[in-house]
């Protein structure tokens, strides 16, 4: 029987249906997302466990699932992954980082990630930086499973570009949005017959920016850089 221990809270949604603890899965540091609310829990605990075993099987940048169950102590449904020593979400790191080199070079280092997700067929439709986590060696990993979809093959481009846009919008300058997309297209496999749409892409930017600000104020939250 596999032993889970609850040690320290990383991270929690607004409404704390989805917390995410630093524990012990036997004896492992692990980190993992409590899904509660009996029916609420139990449909996003499914999904998750099902589209991670997809983005791993498609290469995606996650770490290890090394529990999936019933936390009976809790009342909830849990899902653990290995925990990344070292790694830190990208919000933190970028605004922990002085340097406007620097932070153009982590910017760019997001935009080369999102282009091999894309590629790969994965989407985070979540945007916020949250959701990436940084390493001391500069790897990128992705998590917040459960929200992500998968696709048979690379990103439809419409879809792609509005992603793009989705992450962009969550930096405080056109720069750093620039410097996201250069390094995206950069290295990005477009299909043939398509071409990147710019237009759409800062409509995005600007159309995902107003949709934060609605929802910031409409939960009093006040407006942050790198969101």
């Amino acid at each position: 029987m596999t032993t889970v221990k609850l040690e320290e809270e990383l991270h929690s949604n607004t409404r704390r249906t989805r917390i995410t603890y630093r524990g012990l899965v036997d004896g492992r540091v692990a980190a993992i997302k409590c899904y509660r609310k009996p029916l609420f829990g139990l449909v996003h605990w499914i999904r998750a466990l099902r589209r991670g075993k997809k983005i791993r099987r498609v290469g995606g940048p996650v770490p290890p699932i090394v529990f999936a169950g019933w936390l009976a102590s809790e009342r909830c449904f849990g899902y653990g992954t290995a925990f990344l020593e070292g790694y830190r979400p990208l919000r933190a790191v970028l605004l922990g980082e002085s340097s406007r080199v620097r932070q153009v070079e982590i910017i760019r280092l997001l935009g080369i990630t999102i282009a091999d997700l894309h590629r790969r067929g994965i989407e985070q439709p979540d945007g916020n930086l949250t959701n990436f986590l940084m390493g001391e060696s500069d790897t990128i990993c992705m998590v917040d499973e459960d929200d992500v979809r998968i696709y048979s093959r690379m990103l439809p481009l419409g879809v792609a570009v509005s992603n793009l846009a989705n992450v962009a919008a969550r930096l405080p300058d056109e720069d750093l949005v620039e410097s996201l997309l250069m390094a995206y297209l950069d290295v990005a496999f477009v299909g043939k017959g398509s071409e990147w749409d710019d237009g759409a892409f800062w409509a995005g930017v600007k159309g995902w920016r107003a949709t934060l600000e609605a929802k910031r104020a409409s939960r009093n939250i006040r407006p942050r850089q790198f969101d």
